[in-house]
């Protein structure tokens, strides 16, 4: 809607502005828009979040078609669970994506309000999340952590063995938060809090303990364990991106791992396209040089009008 009202129809060139208004037109599916988003307006929608989004796309189809197997049957209640557990992952990956888009920020308090209500699908959950209890207590007696979850709030995050200021974290719950616990000081020396957040979160806009403005530059440069680029390793350094959040040159090194400086996504290899040249966080698909990666269509896309 930001860039041109007609590219929310299915078929703009056939586009009538009046009605459009009137409500009397046929508009873009949802995977469309993913790509309209993403090749017009620049603006991308993780391939985690599309999955989740996806799912609950077909649980809202089953309503309307009047079948769902969480209304009846022996196994009603367990496909109730795993519905809430797609709708806290959906709830999350949708309030992330409204927190970076600057048209949604007269609609915080509304926002807020689908937070609340969001709560209620905690007692689908509570269950699932007692029989877990076992398997959480085994990580605690083996030294690990366990930390609330960004999507479904339990405290159900297994915290492994950090490498250098990054651990892996995942929820063992919801399964949908699988990200990383990052650690760094604050930049104020005479405070040097430990200053601690999740993948899911990012980092504060401020040291809890002295105010200190956290940026994500200083989250970076501290995190960059890298040897940078000079004049010996000029023709053989490779720029990463990430195709998770679609962030240029965003990743860097820390001490063998990789992680993007702006979503904080995390890997332990990259890849390199063998159409673009470009590297990828987490690898490029098979056979690069004709599909392409998250960031070129590959010699395909050169002979798709062919």
């Amino acid at each position: 809607m930001r860039e041109h009202w007609s590219l929310l129809l299915d078929k703009p060139d056939q586009a009538d502005k009046a009605a459009f208004f009137k409500g009397d037109a046929k508009t873009v599916t949802p995977e469309q828009t993913i790509e309209r988003l993403r090749r017009i307006a620049s603006v991308v929608v993780p391939p985690a979040s599309r999955e989740v989004f996806g799912n609950i796309a077909k649980h809202r189809n089953k309503m309307v078609h009047f079948v769902h197997a969480g209304e009846a049957g022996a196994n009603g209640q367990e496909e109730l669970e795993k519905v809430a557990e797609e709708q806290c992952a959906g709830w999350l990956a949708l309030r992330t994506l409204l927190s970076e888009w600057p048209e949604f920020a007269s609609y915080q308090r509304d926002i807020r309000q689908v937070s609340t209500k969001m709560e209620r699908y905690r007692a689908y959950l509570r269950k699932a999340f007692e029989a877990k209890q076992p398997e959480l207590q085994a990580h605690r007696r083996a030294g690990g952590r366990v930390i609330a979850c960004p999507s479904c709030f339990f405290e159900s995050v297994k915290v492994e063995k950090p490498h250098g200021s990054i651990a892996d974290a995942s929820c063992i719950l919801c399964r949908f938060f699988h990200g990383s616990e990052i650690e760094v000081a604050c930049p104020d020396p005479g405070c040097a809090e430990r200053i601690i957040f999740t993948s899911g979160d990012g980092p504060p806009g401020a040291c809890p303990t002295c105010s200190a403005q956290i940026s994500k530059d200083y989250v970076s440069e501290t995190l960059d364990t890298g040897e940078g680029v000079h004049k010996d390793n000029y023709f053989d350094h490779v720029s990463i991106n990430c195709p998770s959040c679609s962030g240029y040159h965003t990743v860097i090194e820390h001490h063998n791992r990789y992680v993007c400086s702006e979503c904080y996504d995390t890997s332990d290899t990259y890849g390199v396209c063998g159409y673009c040249s470009e590297g990828q966080l987490g690898g490029v698909p098979e056979h690069s040089s004709w599909v392409g990666c998250e960031f070129c269509e590959g010699n395909a896309g050169r002979h798709a009008d062919d």
